[in-house]
């Protein structure tokens, strides 16, 4: 995954509730992988769930190097200048970015590692390990709300 170390600080700067710019559609795949977990999990054993979360992790995956690659070359170019906004998950200085709380991204990232595991061993440790991600996200979702 790209690196979490962009975030900025709401008003203030000294706030816990960190906001991190993330590219639009990165984020909407990551929410698409979040709809097929919650499926997978109600049945693992169903393969057509489990191909359409395979082929979402894949997506991700190919947006990632995407993403990567024009963050690498857009550092070569501002060597020596500190950048404007850094957007994770950008492919193109057009990217269109959304304020994800930092610890909501970081539970999305988890859940996204406890899916690649739960899909390539679908052992009981591996699944249960996406379902305590899958509920640290919704958890963390809560507190954000207020709850």
């Amino acid at each position: 995954m790209p690196s979490a170390g962009f975030g900025r600080l709401k008003r203030g700067g000294a706030s816990p509730d960190q906001v991190m710019a993330v590219d639009v559609q990165f984020e909407d795949r990551i929410r698409e992988i979040e709809g097929l977990v919650g499926g997978y999990l109600r049945n693992p054993q169903d393969e057509s769930t489990r191909q359409a979360l395979l082929a979402e992790l894949e997506k991700l995956d190919d947006q990632t190097a995407r993403a990567d690659a024009y963050s690498n070359s857009r550092a070569v170019l501002v060597r020596y200048q500190v950048p404007r906004s850094w957007v994770t998950g950008a492919t193109s200085d057009a990217s269109i970015a959304e304020d994800v709380p930092s610890a909501e991204f970081k539970a999305q990232v988890a859940l996204v590692k406890a899916a690649r595991s739960a899909i390539r061993d679908t052992t009981a440790e591996a699944q249960s390990a996406l379902q305590r991600a899958n509920d640290e996200l919704a958890e963390v979702r809560r507190r954000e709300a207020g709850g």
